[in-house]
């Protein structure tokens, strides 16, 4: 089962500086999260990172798991030390702690397994997974797929999810039950001024219109 792990504010630790821990860096980056590498080794891309404060470094050499328990804020715990040994002891301490873990040199004693991301603007996300099975695999297919999507999934698509997370953040207090605040989300891709305002890039009309119509759907409840 693919899932879209929520790590909005959440704080993620990857134990480890290496390739590994860089490339599990790289995909928390867009994640909104606060991200804690623990590392003896502190190559130019983490430290300009850290410069730029997107993430936070321990320099430290990482001996055994108990590190973990320097933090009580942890949810997720990745890692990738290039320790087979340490690895497994590392998920094995954060399971104790109730956290979700993943050791890069082996899923099958992970919480989960990395799918290949296809990110389209930020805003749209598919995932190619073969369960773990072959990594190599589940890139080359992305790459097959990521060709296709973007011709797909077009800039008014994007335009719309974002709209529809401003519609609905709006509707909650406007809505008694999920129905109707689903209702009202999808009168909005049927509406023609809406969509023309769209695809003429007239993003804050859009919002205001829809607003407009809110009060309308308001008023009719």
């Amino acid at each position: 089962m693919i899932v879209d792990l929520n790590l909005n504010r959440k704080h993620v630790i990857v134990l480890g500086g290496g390739n590994e821990g860089r490339r599990k860096v790289r995909g928390l980056l867009d994640q909104n999260c606060k991200i804690t590498v623990l590392s003896d080794r502190l190559n130019h891309y983490f430290l300009q990172l850290k410069e730029q404060g997107q993430i936070e470094i321990v320099k430290t050499k990482i001996r055994d798991a108990s590190v973990l328990e320097n933090y009580s804020d942890l949810f997720l715990v990745l890692a990738a030390t290039n320790d087979k040994v340490l690895n497994r002891m590392i998920v094995e301490k954060a399971r104790s702690m109730c956290l979700f873990a993943y050791a890069v040199d082996d899923p099958t004693i992970s919480d989960f397994s990395y799918a290949s991301i296809i990110n389209i603007e930020g805003v749209m996300q598919v995932a190619i997974s073969t369960l773990g099975k072959s990594p190599i695999m589940s890139r080359r297919v992305r790459i097959k797929a990521e060709r296709v999507l973007r011709r797909v999934i077009k800039k008014t698509d994007i335009e719309n999810a974002k709209l529809q997370e401003f519609a609905r953040a709006a509707a909650k207090s406007s809505f008694k039950t999920v129905e109707q605040r689903k209702e009202f989300l999808y009168s909005l891709m049927k509406n023609s001024r809406i969509q023309n305002l769209i695809k003429e890039d007239k993003t804050d009309e859009a919002k205001n219109t829809t607003l407009e119509l809110l009060r309308e759907w308001g008023e009719k409840e």
